[in-house]
């Protein structure tokens, strides 16, 4: 329930991060919800005055910040050079890379459960794909930065769930800071322009803060349940977007994209069961 809970408020964070990149640069987007991020995850951490942990859990959730901000400018960089149909499904499989780590572990879930991996997995790729024109194909380098994405994506909850065995709230500070670093260095190096005002603020702000909650969400669940079971059903928040653009901008989904929501429903259920 938590790791769901994680890709409900995932996704919501992603749909209101779409919605502000609509009406401003997503540089902009980018850099004051990560900002956001970290100061509200600050806060969580002074609320629950948990101990610092040693180095190692500590090193884990750093590393996994400065992947998701390296993770997010590729997306960036792959989504303009690259159709979105073919970039979108390959960052869609970020949860391969803590599954396997699970699984290398010595996570074993039981056949309900892999099949359940698979059916996840799936369902999520063909909600994430999206139709171009037909002469519209993803250059080399886009496939490669997508690729690049998911490991770096992946990274990242992998990070949550090392320093979460010590203190989920010092894994998500620490992961959130070191993206919040890298993203304003990036940010800065690039001399990208900054276009804040204080109508636009709270919104930036929601995006960070619900990005908060997830990463507290997914941590916790992490260190309670198999990593490679968590991982899957963290991972859902492409479907979650999806549905919000449905019911909220009317868009509409195509044949397959159902066929999608319904495997990952499936898949959901094996999971849990």
């Amino acid at each position: 329930m938590l790791a769901l809970a994680a890709s409900l408020t995932w996704g919501s964070s992603n749909f209101l991060a779409g919605i502000e990149s609509r009406r401003r640069s997503v540089w902009t987007v980018t850099a004051v919800s990560q900002v956001a991020a970290a100061l509200s995850a600050g806060l969580a951490l002074l609320i629950a005055g948990q101990p610092s942990p040693d180095f190692w859990h500590t090193l884990g959730p750093i590393l996994g910040g400065v992947a998701s901000a390296v993770g997010v400018v590729a997306f960036y960089r792959a989504l303009a050079i690259g159709a979105m149909s073919v970039v979108t499904p390959i960052i869609a499989t970020q949860a391969v890379v803590p599954v396997a780590v699970g699984l290398a572990l010595g996570e074993r879930p039981g056949a309900p459960a892999y099949l359940g991996m698979a059916l996840a997995v799936g369902g999520v790729v063909l909600v994430s794909w999206s139709r171009r024109r037909s002469g519209d194909r993803a250059a080399k380098s886009a496939i490669l930065l997508a690729i690049l994405t998911a490991l770096c994506f992946g990274i990242l909850l992998v990070g949550f769930n090392v320093g979460g065995r010590e203190s989920a709230y010092w894994a998500v500070f620490d992961a959130r800071l070191a993206s919040a670093c890298v993203i304003l260095a990036y940010f800065a190096a690039s001399r990208q322009r900054l276009d804040l005002t204080a109508q636009n603020a709270p919104g930036l702000a929601c995006v960070g803060l619900l990005l908060t909650v997830a990463n507290i969400l997914f941590t916790v669940a992490s260190t309670l349940g198999y990593l490679s079971i968590v991982a899957i059903l963290g991972s859902l928040s492409p479907v979650v977007t999806t549905g919000f653009a449905q019911v909220m901008l009317g868009e509409r989904l195509a044949a397959r994209q159902w066929i999608g929501v319904a495997t990952v429903f499936m898949g959901v259920f094996l999971l849990s069961v």
